[in-house]
């Protein structure tokens, strides 16, 4: 009788150390200097427009999930921002594809500004158009593990570069 309550004592000890221990890792790190990061996807949509010519004086440009089969015209050397949600913690990534006329320069994953575990983030990448002509920006929302179905998530925006 005595081994058995010290077998539940040990027993319940050992949960009790596993749940304190995963009660720490649920909460996402805040990131310290990063000035630039989108709260929501729906507040990078800044620039005309999607089928709008742009105007000489304007050089940044920035699309959410809204332009997503939509063609813009921009001139060359302007900054391109495309931000989508994006949530990496239940496995989902873009798989991006872009054209030569779009110059890659960076992307960054914003985490959520929630403590909710399992709430997406933005991922923002950043390009110049780089060259006169055409660029395509594409990208398939999906595990990267699970086979390709045809039914995963997808965005794509073409430019055109002036």
């Amino acid at each position: 009788m005595v081994q058995r309550k010290s077998l539940y004592t040990v027993l319940i000890a050992g949960l009790l150390a596993l749940c304190m221990l995963g009660a720490g890792c649920t909460s996402q790190p805040v990131e310290q200097g990063n000035a630039t990061t989108t709260p929501t996807p729906v507040e990078t949509t800044t620039a005309p427009a999607a089928n709008a010519t742009a105007t000489p004086t304007a050089t940044a440009y920035a699309y959410n999930e809204t332009a997503d089969n939509t063609t813009a015209t921009v001139p060359a050397g302007s900054n391109i921002t495309i931000s989508l949600a994006e949530n990496p913690t239940t496995g989902y990534e873009w798989n991006v594809t872009s054209s030569e006329g779009l110059q890659y320069v960076n992307d960054t994953h914003s985490a959520p500004q929630t403590e909710l575990v399992g709430a997406p983030g933005v991922h923002v990448w950043e390009y110049i158009a780089a060259e006169k002509g055409n660029g395509e920006f594409s990208a398939i929302y999906a595990r990267p593990w699970e086979n390709v179905t045809g039914n995963e998530t997808s965005f794509s925006m073409a430019f055109i570069i002036e």
